[in-house]
């Protein structure tokens, strides 16, 4: 009877223990098994192709036309394809495009209305016209390619009125040049003051240009002008600057010969030289590079295309 009853007892607990054993599989372990099978079929299917951005052909023919010199009609439609294609992924490239045309144009006069042609005349000089057509001295240099600035009476010159701005985004790291509100070109900030927790925007606007040779100041128009480091001072802001971003030296590593030793009139093993003088150029040791400035700073080559376009009193807005 004793036996009849632990046996019964057996039966029932496997019954109990078998049943929440196989619930537990159903519902825990199989859908977790199946899930599993499931996402490494899916690691294991070929990619499909990415779909091809609806503008990109677009955008590249745009770029064909301002190769071909058709600078204004490239502008003209690369505006249209910004305004088409808002949230393009190659939004960034057709702006840095965008830019390259307008600053092409600006110097244009065929497409730039805003250009004046000017006759030099007795007694002129680039301040004076800057001053008679509200433009910068420094400005016209550029736009005629002036090696100096001497003038001769009669000449032709082209003189640019723009009414530039610039907006400075800490966030985005980007400097943007406008022409009457309207966008010229954005530029890379390489650093810039920290970004305020509440985004704010403050206006400002340029105090001073300064050009510097060394410790002392250099005016437009001296010898040291065209080599010295420039400063954009702004009002109530830390200062717009350039910084040279350095590359690396190369120098030639020798490479063993494999001609055989022939010594020269000078005692010199030819085959030897000949290796060291075409050996490939490698990465040579660099020196330890300049320290980051401080405030807005942009490349050295971006800082110089901006520095004639803005003079005293530009409105600067900072975000």
């Amino acid at each position: 009877m004793r036996t009849f009853k632990l046996f019964t007892l057996l039966i029932l607990g496997l019954l109990i223990f078998g049943s929440a054993s196989f619930f537990a599989y159903e519902l825990f372990i199989k859908p977790n098994r199946a899930e599993k099978k499931e996402k490494a079929a899916e690691a294991a299917a070929p990619k499909g192709t990415p779909t091809p951005d609806p503008g990109a052909q677009d955008l590249q023919r745009l770029k064909g036309l301002q190769g071909s010199g058709k600078t204004a009609e490239a502008r003209d439609g690369l505006k249209a394809w910004i305004a088409a294609h808002p949230q393009s992924p190659l939004l960034k490239e057709a702006h840095k495009q965008l830019g390259s045309c307008n600053m092409t144009l600006l110097f244009q006069p065929a497409d730039n209305p805003s250009l004046i042609t000017y006759t030099v005349l007795k007694g002129d000089s680039l301040a004076k016209i800057a001053g008679k057509h509200q433009s910068n001295a420094e400005l016209i240099q550029k736009a005629n390619a002036l090696p100096n600035i001497n003038l001769q009476i009669g000449q032709q010159l082209v003189v640019p009125s723009l009414k530039p701005s610039l907006e400075l985004d800490r966030q985005t790291k980007t400097l943007t040049l406008l022409d009457n509100g309207t966008y010229v070109k954005e530029y890379t900030l390489l650093s810039a003051p920290a970004a305020p927790k509440t985004p704010s925007n403050t206006a400002s606007k340029v105090l001073d240009k300064v050009a510097t040779a060394g410790s002392k100041r250099v005016a437009f128009g001296d010898k040291a002008y065209a080599q010295s480091d420039r400063i954009i001072i702004l009002t109530g802001s830390p200062a717009i600057v350039g910084y040279s971003v350095p590359t690396p030296a190369t120098v030639p590593t020798p490479r063993p010969s494999t001609s055989p030793a022939v010594t020269n009139a000078s005692g010199t093993n030819a085959a030897a030289t000949n290796a060291v003088t075409n050996a490939p150029a490698v990465a040579a040791p660099t020196t330890t590079p300049a320290p980051m400035p401080g405030g807005y700073v942009l490349t050295t080559e971006d800082l110089l295309e901006i520095f004639p376009l803005v003079s005293r009193n530009t409105p600067v807005i900072i975000h």
